[in-house]
């Protein structure tokens, strides 16, 4: 794995690695993915033994706190923890081919997520403001890497911890590039009671790029929602 742009790093894109290979019958070549993480030595550098032949490659860069169930060339699903699942992700699905002698592919990794942001330009937040649960659907938790595209309809949802400057979210566009959510902010206290709910109806969402969503939590009001170019 490698990034294509001067010497940036992958890892300063995503904190974690899964790599799975299919033979040409379609079946998995490691019974598990191959996993690295930001703090390994080597990480974006994969070292394996494999017999001379063609491979089907699937390698997904994320920074959730599950690592992704590669099911084959055509479905990556994450599993959510402590109210998070999906996060930057990055693909690269490719065919590699290695003779009797072995060899080194360099593999570039794409983006496969759109991102959504939240910032609340309240003077004053209530001190019971302890979490905010971000609920959403029109998008996809899980992705084929054959077409980038997410690939269930899903009803997403994840937490986030107050206090913060600007809240961000990760879905795959469902079956395209683009699309469109619904989104419901829940404003939570400790205990889980609703403090105030919002809801953002027809928020664009488009792969690579990033929709920035501005307003007032507890009050009246519509929220900006602008889409990066």
């Amino acid at each position: 794995t490698a990034d294509t742009r001067g010497n940036v790093s992958v890892g300063d894109y995503f904190s974690r690695l899964a790599v799975q290979l299919f033979d040409q019958d379609g079946n998995k070549v490691f019974s598990q993915s191959k996993t690295q993480t930001r703090d390994d030595d080597d990480f974006g550098t994969l070292n394996v033994g494999l017999k001379a032949g063609t491979y089907t490659v699937v390698a997904v860069g994320h920074s959730s706190p599950v690592t992704p169930t590669i099911k084959s060339t055509e479905l990556v699903q994450f599993t959510a923890k402590d109210g998070v699942k999906n996060s930057d992700t990055f693909c690269h699905y490719g065919q590699v081919t290695i003779d009797e002698d072995g060899g080194y592919h360099e593999l570039k990794m794409n983006r496969v997520t759109a991102m959504v942001t939240f910032e609340f330009t309240d003077t004053d937040m209530p001190t019971a403001f302890q979490q905010l649960k971000i609920e959403y659907t029109g998008g996809s938790a899980n992705f084929n890497p054959t077409t980038s595209e997410g690939c269930t309809k899903s009803n997403q949802s994840e937490m986030r911890q107050t206090p913060a400057t600007q809240y961000q979210v990760f879905t795959f566009p469902y079956l395209s590039a683009e699309g469109k959510l619904k989104v419901t902010l829940n404003a939570l206290d400790a205990a889980q009671n609703v403090l105030t709910t919002k809801i953002l109806t027809d928020v664009p969402v488009t792969r690579n790029r990033i929709t920035r969503c501005t307003g007032v939590l507890f009050g009246e009001g519509d929220f900006d929602i602008k889409q990066t170019t």
